[in-house]
């Protein structure tokens, strides 16, 4: 199993987005996985389903579930669409929730952490800094 495959299949991702890219960078101790969206894929507004097209694509990234010792990445072009009805809307991805920054695997790991420890001892095993 390569690695595209192995991030896919970890990411759960179906059609229209796949994995194109993992990058270790080892200094940092830091895994990039790089998202794609088919841009042949039919587009339709998030609010109302209706078929829209292509307005533009926004660079996100949001921070996932460690790999091994590696902090990991999940970088993607999320396409905006325009719709008659509701105007430009940006397409929702399917690992994470709205605006957050963490894909839904780590925000429920955890929350199954701090059901069981300090707020302290999560922040320490998933290296996420606490803003007091």
């Amino acid at each position: 199993m390569n690695q595209l495959h192995l991030y896919n299949r970890i990411l759960n991702l179906t059609s229209p987005w796949s994995v194109s890219a993992v990058e270790l960078n080892e200094a940092n101790e830091h895994i990039l996985v790089t998202v794609s969206f088919n841009k042949a894929a039919e587009l339709c507004c998030p609010k109302c389903s209706q078929p829209s097209h292509l307005y533009d694509v926004r660079k996100r990234k949001w921070r996932h579930l460690d790999t091994c010792q590696f902090q990991t990445f999940i970088e993607a072009d999320i396409p905006r669409v325009i719709c008659s009805e509701h105007g430009v809307l940006t397409l929702q991805v399917p690992w994470a929730d709205g605006s957050s920054h963490y894909s839904r695997m780590l925000e429920n790991h955890i929350v199954s952490l701090a059901q069981s420890t300090s707020y302290l001892t999560v922040s320490k095993q998933v290296k996420l800094v606490v803003h007091r």
